[in-house]
């Protein structure tokens, strides 16, 4: 890696700090990676999968998500809402840092402990919940489950 890339990538917390101590935002760009690099949900989904070694077909049958709808959003064409993604996150056993990001990725916000349905959930990924044990402990705490069994 050239020296000028490496002083180009910098963390998160490097970033912010860049950004709290610039008095004017051109000094924030000239800081900042190539444009893509900038996270984007459907290549960050990738990497998860692969992490887990995981294929598509895998995860559709772990989530019950409909085929084509979990095909589109790997292509980037939809962006799936909090629920979905939590299934998503969930079928893959995704760490929390995972299911955040991926979570911040889509506009929907990381999970939050001072919300009882998030503390749940968070409790149910640290435990290694899966998707289905995870919508089960929810609906037993009368939380809004992330799915619903059809018949119910």
């Amino acid at each position: 890696m050239k020296d000028s890339e490496s002083r180009k990538r910098l963390t998160t917390s490097q970033l912010l700090s860049v950004i709290k101590k610039s008095e004017q935002f051109s000094e924030v760009t000239s800081a900042w990676h190539d444009r893509e690099e900038t996270p984007v949900l459907c290549h960050y989904l990738y990497k998860i999968m692969e992490k887990h070694k995981l294929t598509a077909k895998e995860v559709i049958s772990r989530s019950g998500i409909e085929r084509s709808y979990f095909y589109h959003i790997l292509s980037g064409q939809k962006t799936p809402g909090r629920n979905m993604l939590l299934r998503i996150g969930l079928c893959m056993g995704a760490t929390l840092t995972e299911i955040n990001q991926l979570l911040r990725l889509a506009n929907q916000g990381s999970l939050y402990p001072k919300i009882r349905r998030d503390a749940a959930i968070i409790f149910a990924i640290e435990k290694k919940y899966t998707m289905q044990q995870t919508n089960d402990f929810l609906i037993e705490l009368g939380e809004t489950p992330l799915y619903r069994e059809e018949g119910n």
